[in-house]
């Protein structure tokens, strides 16, 4: 899974910072039937960020076949200002039946464009 960055960003915004990711769909997709258990991780890390207090997505996947749901699961970061989060899980459906991407689909094909706001 891949997070390109679009330009001009990682951007400041007061005293949090914006950053605006295409992101690609993992290899294998990891649907173990539970949403708390299933999807694909996210880390602040990963963005250069210290915490994720937002994660916004921009409509459908590349390919207009699939939508992402975002959950904040991570653990509160200490010392950050809100409650900025250290990762979200992004979980993939199918638009014609709403239904979860089975276990192993391979979505690396596509991508979906995040918005995400943290510190």
């Amino acid at each position: 899974m891949a997070n390109r960055i679009l330009p001009g960003y990682v951007m400041p915004v007061g005293d949090k910072y914006e950053v605006v990711v295409d992101h690609d769909g993992p290899t294998s997709y990891n649907n173990t039937g539970t949403p708390a258990t299933s999807g694909e991780t996210i880390n602040a890390s990963d963005l250069g960020l210290g915490g994720i207090e937002l994660c916004q997505v921009d409509a459908l996947s590349s390919d207009g076949l699939n939508y992402v749901l975002v959950t904040i699961v991570g653990q509160s970061t200490s010392g950050n200002v809100g409650n900025a989060v250290t990762s979200v899980t992004l979980r993939w459906f199918v638009v014609a039946t709403n239904a979860e991407v089975a276990n192993t689909v391979n979505l690396s094909g596509k991508s979906v464009r995040l918005q995400i706001r943290g510190v």
